[in-house]
């Protein structure tokens, strides 16, 4: 009687965590005809900072856990790169489709596994390096080739942004390996998203016109950003992770490009042109092709 539940309940939480960081795109979508990109970036990251900071509190701060120099000077090298990558990628939206991009900054895995052998000593397989070379020659498709009639010079930008938005993430994932046995889950999640947040507030303070309009509702958007795709979407994952292995959870996380472009279908009318089918399915099936070879295979 019990099993059943048991077998559905991690399948229903990696679904959960899908949908959840699906929606990241949709509502920086709704929320950039009212405010900047900088202004997007911070409020997601102060709200989600709020509530992390809240999680971390209610389950009893560890004063066990000492920051040295070192263990700080990577902690705010790591909100930099998230602080970075929120903002490359809000910016990408605001001139380029959900689908496309969306399809760049999920290439995060490649990067950090090209990176993995220089920075932490791993081993990637072979097949790594072809399923980049798929991932690449599918960016190309979406770069290059005319889309929807428009000029490829136009988006390239955007494209770029994006594809800076997966590098800085990359980085991100990087320190984060090299800390994640120092520090429990909830403190450094409460730290890293609030030393970002740091970060934004002196852009966004810099920033000449942060928000173009006074609308409460810009507020609520903001955090539901926060809410949906930053806690609960992050979570999920987190706790998917207790039931599958790590390659099956980074798989799932590649639904993100199909549920994201689902919603802007029939959220924001937005239907992906063919240059863009093709291209995202090349990069997937690169993605999918890196990341299913066993560790051991050299």
């Amino acid at each position: 009687m019990n099993s059943q539940p048991e077998k559905k309940s991690p399948y229903l939480i990696l679904l959960v965590g899908i949908l959840s960081i699906s929606t990241a795109a949709i509502l920086i979508r709704f929320a950039l005809p009212s405010a900047s990109t900088v202004s997007i970036a911070f409020h997601r990251m102060f709200f989600s900072a709020i509530i992390a900071i809240l999680i971390y509190l209610s389950k009893g701060p560890n004063k066990s856990q000492k920051i040295g120099r070192r263990e700080l000077g990577l902690l705010i090298l790591s909100g930099s790169f998230l602080a970075l990558h929120f903002t490359a990628w809000t910016m990408s939206l605001d001139m380029v489709s959900v689908s496309s991009s969306v399809i760049f900054v999920t290439t995060t895995p490649l990067w950090v596994g090209l990176l993995s052998p220089l920075i932490l000593k791993e081993k990637v397989p072979y097949r790594f390096y072809v399923g980049v070379v798929f991932a690449m020659l599918g960016g190309v498709i979406i770069a290059l080739l005319p889309s929807n009639g428009a000029n490829t010079r136009d988006s390239l930008p955007g494209l770029f942004l994006a594809l800076l938005g997966a590098w800085m993430a990359s980085g991100y994932l990087l320190v984060n390996k090299k800390l994640s046995e120092k520090f429990s889950t909830e403190r450094y999640i409460a730290i890293i998203y609030s030393i970002a947040a740091l970060i934004l507030a002196v852009i966004y303070l810099f920033n000449e016109t942060p928000i173009r309009t006074e609308e409460p509702r810009m507020y609520l958007l903001f955090l539901l950003m926060a809410l949906i795709p930053q806690t609960l979407g992050h979570t999920s994952f987190n706790q998917a992770l207790r039931y599958f292995p790590t390659r099956t959870v980074s798989l799932a996380l590649l639904f993100e490009p199909v549920g994201s472009s689902i919603l802007a279908i029939f959220l924001l009318n937005e239907i992906p042109s063919v240059t863009e089918i093709a291209g995202g399915i090349f990069i997937l099936l690169g993605l999918i092709f890196a990341l299913t070879g066993k560790p051991n295979e050299v």
